[in-house]
């Protein structure tokens, strides 16, 4: 397994790229991933699942979750896109967290199919975004960012339409992803899960097995990981000390920050940043 460090510190990143007929090891980072398959065949290993994909297909690939994507047959590199960001990206939006809501969804499938109104949008959008690149008119990075909102809007609301009986059918779901947006909105606090299971209308014993049923995670990992997605982004994108930054999210000590943080990066804070 390896860990890629990813550079993202304008919080987010975009790029055409080439898929090509080569096994390889997987690989595993702390950022949101969004794939589109633009033309030819491509076959992503997600965890212990095979995924074959066609021209316009989307998948989201959740943080921490191993992966890798070649094309399908050999000689026949795919065109893809690549979306990545941090969860910080959508902080300055209102509700903003709620967006991310389907990457911490293991209950569902990754994949946005391309005859889906939704992913043929993300799709156009993306193209868009790579032209505003390419083009670096004023304004552009604005734009693309605007542009990244819009396509982040479309996927959240596949989700949502794409698992409309199952919430409508069964309420502690609705529940779940309630605690599941209250927790990315408050992650950085000292959060009392009790008022969490509270608001979610959900029994304790029932919440804790449909959090981990919707999520693969029990609420403590759950926001561990955010605290370090959160983390590994404030040590690429600012000058904080580790200190200040293990504080900040919600860590209580730098000691505890550096075992947490090199329990999943396998380097301390410190040598994540010179990377």
């Amino acid at each position: 397994m390896q860990y890629e460090r990813l550079p993202l510190s304008s919080g987010y990143m975009i790029q055409e790229k080439f898929a090509h007929f080569t096994d390889h090891e997987l690989h595993m980072h702390d950022a949101l991933e969004v794939s589109i398959a633009l033309d030819q065949g491509m076959k992503y290993k997600i965890g212990e699942a095979c995924y074959y994909a066609g021209p316009g297909d989307i998948f989201l690939l959740r943080p921490f979750e191993p992966h890798w994507n070649l094309t399908q047959e050999e000689g026949q590199p795919s065109r893809w896109i690549m979306l990545l960001f941090s969860p910080s990206f959508v902080s300055f939006i209102p509700r903003g967290s709620s967006l991310l809501t389907p990457f911490y969804m293991t209950n569902t499938s990754p994949l946005i199919p391309a005859d889906s109104v939704h992913a043929q949008a993300v799709q156009r959008l993306a193209i868009e975004a790579l032209e505003e690149a390419k083009q670096a008119l004023p304004g552009w990075e604005l734009q693309q960012q605007t542009l990244m909102i819009q396509m982040l809007v479309h996927m959240q609301r596949y989700y949502m339409m794409h698992n409309r009986d199952q919430l409508q059918e069964d309420s502690s779901a609705h529940g779940i992803i309630q605690a599941i947006e209250y927790l990315m909105a408050h992650w950085a606090e000292d959060i009392d899960m009790d008022i969490v299971i509270e608001q979610s209308l959900i029994k304790k014993t029932w919440f804790y097995t449909k959090f981990r049923e919707v999520t693969g995670l029990t609420p403590n990992e759950f926001i561990v990981r955010l605290r370090l997605q959160y983390a590994g982004h404030m040590l690429q994108s600012t000058a904080k000390s580790i200190t200040d930054i293990a504080l900040t999210c919600g860590f209580g000590s730098a000691s505890y920050f550096n075992k947490v943080f090199k329990e999943f990066h396998h380097l301390t804070p410190r040598d994540y940043r010179k990377r």
